[in-house]
């Protein structure tokens, strides 16, 4: 027997030393060395602009959140309390007497303690539309995220592919409540108190994750990383953690001993989860050079030496072209020498010759039979409509490419279903894994954090240390890359970060992940002094305009959807979108007319070697003309009568990006020059895509504000307009949430058009609700409101017959039951 037995053993109060010897045996029964924290004081919310009724737990409005009174009745603006605990139950006959107090209903506030059953609903507040109005929507709710998370485990339990979340930090900084007061430094309890506050949050989370594939990521720092993978391996026995530094500040932030520069991101992923391979590892540089980059398709159209018509007969002939869509219809044969094409013989750009760029004929790089077969293989492709030449760019995939198509070092992903044209792409690019170290200059919290969110918000949009764009992206995207239909969730939703980072990656990729955000709308501990020296209090509409939700959250969301604010001023600056593009851009060109070629030896070649950045004289070996190589994008010319022999080398090295030319006389050096364009075509380079913050996103958000109906209304099936939302949402959130006007009486059959759900209020109309849904496909779940268990089961089953096969999973609900079983049991949820 330990010390505490002992002592526990030692207590003469029969009661006490029972509960003492209980509390014991459930602490170590359920706390595992290394993490042993207090549960503390229950945690509450208080509702500044809910009414107090009989039943509500109260306080003063001036006091403590701790000092609590249970309504017994409410009379005259008068509200008769008790203490919790003691209240009178009915089957006592007699029951002893109790201490009761009178309160002015004025000054009580009333609170919500977490674990007492809830009854949540959602009041709209506001929303914005700028995608497709019958697709998805994002969803904001103004709330404790606590409750929310109840309420969203009604919702998507078991659902959500992703929860990115970034807590309160427990730095000591006054940064977070608990029970409604900051805690800081000087609280000898703050690291418990913190931990029995994320405990509760994340075991709801838990349950709204996928079970096979979810994936948890929490972002923390130095003060309590330690403390919270502790947790996660107490709550995630069974899941696969990881942490990942992320350094979201290079310079370093001093701290008296070393500079700190990092935060840590922790992830926990169920048995099927994993990571995506991505081109970036987030860690090393990017891979450079032509290997790593889109391969290149070349011109058909021959240049450098034998590139004349009369070099190559054979290769003269009419490639033919379907304009609009771009297609190559057919190839024709060689034309013999004596003639000459009659251009005007068909329909305008509807066939291409070998034209080069001074207006000359040219010839192609393969013949007619050779041609037909790449064209077939998907190898040829048409570039653009060249005035100045009258004919078509005609673009192929050279012999290296097809060895390499061949090897498996390229990849064919797509063919394009008008032209037949393949998309190729290089599968080294696709082989790398993320590091559990990021350090890329993007993930700069103050550039890509503060900065970006002022610029969208201008000097309102003031919030502590919000994360950096694109490291939120990376983070999710890490995950969810590969789920075009993710559903993501965010309970610290703070500036909304999170929604920006995920309408970005739907914006490259054409996904349509949705994204939940719940935050709360507090003010900041100065904001709130302030307020109070000018008498306002929490709930005042003043008060409530300058929280976190109302003043930073929704206002972001809503501009960066719209790409403008609502004064009109649209958004400046661009995204980078983590999409590679390939962009022409001109070769650069340099003219050496100062050294006499023949004077060039070969201590000559080197000095002007050592002046040109990115080659090692070492190239330079006797006899040495001309400078082409595959490992350097520089190539040189040391000998004009040598450019035949140059210009053959360059034959396909697209990677050469520059080019000095030693030539006497400019005339020289620009017909060498408009040889190397016509030889090489334009340079490609692959540069992350960029997007114009002012085109906004193609999304719809709505806004909603957490409360809480009364237990007998929603008994007696008279909250129907409240629970609404939470249906839509419910049945996903897609299309128009559908509404009941205020003054509108409820149906007794809901089936609003164009939505996905439908409602069946009055179960003696069961005939009307199969005629609706028969012939009608769409739909994911029907709600039937009645108390009838056996009947709902009979109903259900008649439901999806009538549905037929046009709703595949179809839900059927039982309404108000559902609902009320599910907040009654969840309150014992997060104990």
């Amino acid at each position: 027997m330990s010390a505490i037995h002992d002592l526990i053993a030692q207590v003469t109060d029969p009661r006490l030393r029972e509960r003492l010897a209980a509390e014991w045996a459930s602490a170590s029964k359920e706390k595992k060395f290394g993490l042993v924290f207090e549960d503390h004081l229950p945690e509450r919310l208080p509702l500044p602009k809910t009414r107090p009724r009989r039943g509500d737990l109260v306080c003063r409005r001036a006091g403590p959140l701790k000092d609590v009174w249970r309504v017994l009745r409410v009379r005259d603006g008068i509200a008769t309390c008790i203490r919790p605990g003691s209240e009178p139950h009915s089957t006592q006959t007699n029951p002893p007497a109790t201490e009761t107090v009178d309160l002015a209903v004025d000054e009580l506030l009333v609170v919500r303690e977490f674990g007492e059953p809830i009854f949540p609903s959602l009041v709209p507040v506001d929303a914005v539309q700028n995608g497709d109005p019958a697709g998805p929507w994002h969803v904001l709710i103004e709330a404790d995220n606590y409750h929310a998370l109840q309420l969203l485990d009604y919702l998507y339990a078991g659902r959500v592919d992703c929860i990115y979340i970034d807590p309160p930090y427990n730095t000591g900084a006054r940064d977070w409540k608990y029970n409604n007061d900051y805690v800081d430094a000087n609280d000898q309890w703050r690291h418990s108190k913190w931990l029995a506050f994320m405990e509760k949050r994340l075991k709801l989370a838990k349950r709204l994750l996928k079970a096979d594939t979810g994936v948890l990521i929490v972002t923390i720092d130095e003060h309590e990383v330690h403390h919270l993978g502790m947790l996660l391996e107490r709550l995630f026995p069974d899941w696969a953690r990881q942490t990942v530094t992320v350094v979201i500040n290079a310079k370093g932030v001093a701290q008296g001993r070393f500079a700190r520069a990092e935060e840590y991101a922790l992830y926990c992923f169920a048995p099927g989860a994993g990571t995506v391979p991505h081109h970036d590892d987030l860690l090393n540089p990017e891979r450079e050079g032509k290997r790593f980059t889109t391969p290149r398709w070349e011109w058909l159209l021959r240049g450098g030496t034998n590139s004349r018509r009369e070099d190559r007969p054979g290769l003269f002939y009419p490639i033919f072209v379907e304009p609009e869509t771009r297609r190559i219809t057919g190839v024709g044969e060689p034309l013999p020498l004596p003639q000459v094409p009659d251009l005007t013989a068909h329909a305008p750009r509807s066939v291409a010759w070998p034209i080069r760029t001074d207006g000359s004929w040219g010839n192609w790089r393969v013949g007619p039979n050779s041609l037909r077969a790449l064209i077939d293989q998907g190898f040829v492709k048409l570039g653009g409509y060249d005035e100045q030449r009258g004919t078509w760019t005609v673009l192929y995939l050279g012999e290296k490419a097809r060895r390499q198509i061949e090897e498996g070092a390229i990849e064919v992903v797509a063919r394009d279903a008008a032209t037949g044209a393949v998309e190729v792409r290089y599968t080294e690019r696709e082989q790398r894994f993320p590091k559990t170290v990021w350090h890329r200059p993007l993930h700069d919290s103050g550039i890509y954090g503060s900065a970006l969110l002022k610029s969208i918000l201008g000097e309102g949009g003031r919030f502590s240390f919000p994360k950096s764009l694109y490291s939120t992206r990376d983070a999710v995207a890490a995950v969810v890359r590969d789920r075009p239909q993710a559903l993501i969730l965010d309970f610290f939703a703070g500036s909304g970060t999170t929604l920006h980072a995920v309408n970005l990656l739907n914006a490259a990729d054409g996904g349509r992940r949705r994204c939940i955000l719940v935050t709360n709308n507090e003010v900041s501990a100065e904001e709130a002094e302030a307020m109070r020296a000018r008498g306002l209090q929490p709930g005042d509409d003043e008060w409530e305009a300058q929280g976190i939700c109302r003043s930073v959250t929704w206002p972001r969301s809503k501009y960066t959807i719209l790409g403008r604010r609502d004064d009109g001023s649209v958004l400046e600056g661009e995204y980078l979108t983590g999409k590679t593009v390939e962009r022409d851009k001109p070769r650069r060109f340099r003219h050496i007319d100062f050294i006499d070629p023949a004077a060039l030896t070969t201590a000559a070649k080197k000095q002007l070697v050592a002046l040109i950045d990115g080659l090692p004289q070492t190239l330079v070996t006797e006899p040495c003309p001309h400078i082409v190589s595959e490992d350097h994008t520089v190539s040189v010319l040391f000998d004009p009568a040598a450019a035949d022999d140059w210009l053959q080398a360059l034959e396909g090295q697209a990677h050469i990006s520059a080019l000095v030319i030693v030539a006497p006389t400019k005339r020289q050096f620009d017909q060498l020059k408009a040889q190397v364009n016509e030889l090489l075509g334009p340079l490609k380079v692959t540069e992350e895509e960029k997007r114009p913050m002012r085109e906004g996103f193609a999304a719809n958000l709505a806004y909603f504000k957490l409360d809480f109906l009364d237990p007998e209304r929603v008994s007696l099936r008279r909250a129907f307009r409240e629970i609404l939302p939470l249906l839509w949402l419910k049945a996903g959130a897609v299309g128009p949430r559908p509404e009941l006007r205020r003054n509108e009486p409820e149906p007794a059959l809901f089936a609003p058009e164009g939505s996905n759900f439908v409602v069946l209020l009055d179960e003696t109309r069961m005939g009307r609700l199969l005629q609706a849904i028969s012939g009608r496909t769409g739909l994911s779940h029907v709600f039937i409101v009645t108390d009838a268990d056996e009947s709902f089961k009979t109903m259900a089953q008649e439901v999806r017959d009538a549905a037929g096969r046009g709703n595949p999973g179809l839900q059927v609900v039982q309404l108000y039951r559902d609902y009320l079983l599910n907040f009654m049991i969840n309150q014992g949820g997060a104990k």
